[in-house]
């Protein structure tokens, strides 16, 4: 692997852990630190052969759909979950970005259902995402 691609998945994972640390206690994320690990991808990209910019381009579309759910939903889907998932597609391409959005819903699925039977959670709590993100992220660095 290139160094600028070390540089982009490092970044990649201190914004997501930075950004699951803010959403758990928080419930926001700030959009300084996904602007600032945008921008590190954006510029590392042209030394990084093994993922094509349109591949990498078409990632950032998973986001901005999260980005247009937020909006329709009237943000019972968070904008800067959205604004995570444009960072992480500019990481990781399309289908490892798809691949990533896939698991940690299955994730928070998984938790949400465990809370609700625990009598921990009911069917309107809302639940940080981004942590799960993270899970996911770690759980494709260790597998692939």
């Amino acid at each position: 692997m290139a160094f600028p691609e070390i540089v982009i998945r490092a970044c990649t994972g201190l914004m997501l852990t930075a950004g699951a640390v803010q959403d758990i206690y928080m419930k926001r994320i700030y959009t300084w630190i996904i602007a600032a690990a945008g921008i590190i991808a954006a510029v590392c990209i042209p030394f990084c052969p093994g993922i094509s910019l349109p591949e990498r381009m078409t990632g950032v579309l998973v986001g901005i759909f999260v980005c247009l759910l937020s909006r329709v939903t009237g943000g019972k889907i968070g904008f800067g979950d959205g604004l995570v998932l444009c960072v992480t597609g500019l990481a990781l391409g399309f289908w490892r970005n798809m691949e990533l959005f896939a698991v940690s819903l299955l994730a928070a699925a998984l938790v949400s259902i465990a809370l609700i039977l625990l009598r921990k959670a009911n069917r309107k709590t809302r639940i940080p995402f981004v942590p799960f993100l993270l899970f996911g992220y770690i759980l494709q660095i260790f597998l692939s």
